[in-house]
């Protein structure tokens, strides 16, 4: 799929979270190529829109440039953006050009970062995971206010996260809390954790250790209780030996690491995938060799039903970003220009599916209809990707 606002003068280079609402079937993907959030239909796999380009684009770094997390919340498009900001933009009557209705300060003072929403307390939780002390905002989807502010200090029973900050925040529909990683705990830079929050006010009831030698970025809700948990250190890591590559599988119900993949590493954002009950890790950072001085991005596949890797496809430089559809369970991944895999787009969203063993499934027979178009089928279960 081709970037809306990008072109071969503007191509696509720089870009943050992509999500898929099920809901509406339709995608959004954090452009700062463009400075606005891209709209796709889901189902047809088509790019359809684009908000206005209001979000700051590409800073001098990371911290300063936008915008960054995505999601949508009933039929409000929802994009943190810098400074310190969420932009917030209705999907009706039109989802090709959303009209915003509000900007929302957050306080802090590099961007708003990592965004979910709870639909059941009708609130969104935004992470300032740059700002030193880290915080973590809740919103009312209702009202748009701010309704409290958790700041990870170590203080009112919240963990220490001063020294690396907050990855990402996640809505776990399995416990009915947010979760939020804390890239380290305190002053060990090689322990990491998740902090569960109760979505009505933040406050964080309790603590999930263990997450070491990791450095934890992003989550992603599996089957049941499981979490897929990315680690990235960074390429090179810091130190290759107490930061291997490494993936892990967390129940957060008990707080029990159910595997430490080594296979893959190296993950910004990960995924999951309920059709074929795969994992998807967007390693931008993963390393072939522990002094290897050059990361070789790849996206990482993993079975969600054994925790057993099963294959590592090649991708292309920044390719840090991935989000499955829970209906079709078709993969995005974002690709920055030039990459060969966009057959000649100036960078875009790759759209990949399982596959069997040696075939490639067509998506013929048994349409779906959805508010956005139609049509798509999912594939057969496998353990293989197809572009």
């Amino acid at each position: 799929m081709a970037v809306p606002g990008t072109s071969a003068e503007n191509p696509f280079k720089s870009f943050d979270q992509i999500s898929v609402d099920p809901f509406l079937q339709l995608g959004a993907l954090a452009s700062r190529s463009s400075k606005s959030v891209t709209l796709f239909n889901a189902f047809t796999n088509q790019p359809i829109g684009q908000t206005a380009p209001v979000f700051a684009g590409v800073g001098a770094d990371v911290d300063d440039s936008g915008p960054d997390g995505v999601v949508i919340a009933g039929t409000r498009l929802w994009g943190t953006d810098y400074p310190s900001q969420v932009r917030v933009f209705d999907l009706l009557p039109d989802p090709t050009s959303p009209k915003r209705i509000a900007v929302i300060k957050t306080g802090g003072t590099s961007r708003a970062d990592s965004i979910d929403d709870d639909l059941f307390t009708q609130r969104v939780a935004v992470a300032n995971g740059d700002t030193s002390p880290a915080f973590i905002t809740l919103i009312s989807t209702k009202t748009l206010k701010i309704t409290n502010r958790i700041v990870f200090d170590g203080a009112n029973g919240t963990p220490d996260a001063v020294a690396q900050g907050i990855g990402t925040v996640l809505f776990d529909y399995a416990l009915g809390s947010f979760l939020a990683t804390v890239t380290q705990l305190g002053a060990d830079p090689t322990e990491g954790a998740i902090a569960v929050m109760d979505p009505r006010d933040g406050h964080v009831t309790r603590l999930i250790t263990g997450i070491d030698g990791c450095e934890p970025s992003t989550l992603a809700e599996g089957p049941g209780d499981n979490v897929i948990v990315a680690c990235d250190p960074g390429s090179p890591a810091p130190d290759p030996i107490a930061f291997a590559l490494r993936t892990y599988v967390v129940n957060v119900r008990t707080g029990a690491i159910l595997a430490n993949i080594t296979q893959v590493g190296g993950g910004d954002f990960v995924a999951y995938d309920l059709v074929h009950r795969r994992y998807y890790t967007a390693s931008r950072d993963y390393f072939t060799d522990p002094n290897a001085t050059a990361p070789t991005p790849v996206l990482g596949v993993i079975d969600a039903s054994t925790n057993q890797w099963i294959e590592n496809v090649p991708t292309g430089p920044n390719a840090h970003s991935v989000a499955t559809n829970l209906l079709t369970g078709a993969v995005y991944l974002p690709l920055a220009s030039p990459n060969p895999l966009c057959d000649g787009l100036p960078g875009c969203i790759a759209v990949f599916k399982s596959v069997s063993a040696g075939q490639v499934r067509s998506d013929t027979g048994g349409a779906v209809q959805g508010p956005f178009g139609a049509s798509a089928h999912p594939a057969p279960n496998g353990p293989m990707l197809a572009r």
